[in-house]
């Protein structure tokens, strides 16, 4: 039982007058705790918060459990995050079975991608473009500044209200998951979306590979998304992206990889293999696994 639950359930085999006193009294202590949290959330914080919600989510999420997929897709992404800028944190990477193109990160190196995202990729490069990606957003701590702007704001007082006091304790798992969904993931900016595109752009190169790879995926990405007939990716509702971002990217690229440049490693042999094997895996009844914000 997670602890939100216990609270919960706590809470409700109170009488009303006690549980509104218990209510407030949780509330009033919260608040208290805002401000001096505003601004200062530790690493060690992140990493524990990072954790709680990566269970709850986790839980919730139709993950993939092939050990063969999961042990591949692990060691291409702790291949990249040992060379980015936080290669300490114990980074875990993830295979959802949901056919909606998407990935995100939370705090503590939780990194979620999709089945969906996987299949439309063409070679290692371009899998590894959206690793490297998430593992920037977790190296540049973007969780945590959103965590903080909330707690600056008390917006998350609200949140905190919800999960731990809700009288519903099965909203609770729904809960964690708009806060795993929104308040860690869809809530980066563009800024941070383009400071973690030109760290995803260092740390392939440091890792021996192919940075272009970001510039293909999402270009192709672009166009399926021009071609069809209403917008069908989460990927754009989480990710702002546009043409510019995509020709910063490429720019980035050629700063930190000039003509003459060793050739970086843009497929290897084993890829296909790992690809068809994805494509292979039963079909999740889930179609979105996460709820919208």
């Amino acid at each position: 039982m997670t602890k939100g639950g216990a609270a919960s359930q706590l809470g409700a085999r109170r009488p009303p007058a006690a549980r509104a006193r218990f209510a407030r009294g949780l509330l009033a202590a919260a608040l208290l705790l805002a401000p001096g949290l505003a601004g200062c959330v530790s690493e060690n914080a992140e990493q524990e918060i990072g954790d709680q919600v990566a269970a709850q989510i986790s839980q919730q999420l139709p993950l993939v459990r092939d050990p063969a997929l999961n042990l591949y897709v692990n060691r291409l992404g702790k291949l990249i995050a040992r060379h980015s800028d936080r290669p300490d944190v114990p980074y875990r990477f993830y295979i959802v079975n949901s056919p909606a193109v998407n990935a995100f990160a939370i705090p503590g190196g939780h990194v979620y991608v999709n089945r969906g995202l996987i299949e439309r990729t063409h070679n290692v490069s371009e899998l590894s473009a959206v690793l490297a990606h998430e593992i920037g957003h977790v190296a540049a701590r973007h969780g945590a500044r959103t965590l903080e702007r909330q707690l600056r704001t008390g917006s998350l007082i609200s949140v905190m209200y919800r999960v731990i006091l809700g009288t519903e304790p099965e909203l609770l798992d729904q809960t964690a998951l708009r806060m795993g969904s929104s308040l860690w993931t869809a809530s980066n900016s563009r800024k941070a979306e383009m400071e973690a595109d030109d760290l995803a752009v260092r740390y392939l190169i440091d890792a021996g590979v192919d940075p272009r790879g970001i510039v293909t995926f999402l270009d192709a990405l672009m166009r399926e998304e021009a071609g069809s007939a209403k917008p069908t990716m989460e990927w754009f509702s989480t990710h702002p992206m546009t043409r510019t971002r995509i020709a910063e990217t490429t720019k980035e690229i050629r700063r930190e990889l000039p003509a003459g440049s060793p050739r970086l490693a843009r497929d290897i042999a084993s890829y296909p293999a790992f690809l068809a094997r994805v494509q292979q895996l039963p079909r999740s009844p889930i179609p979105h696994p996460l709820p919208a914000p």
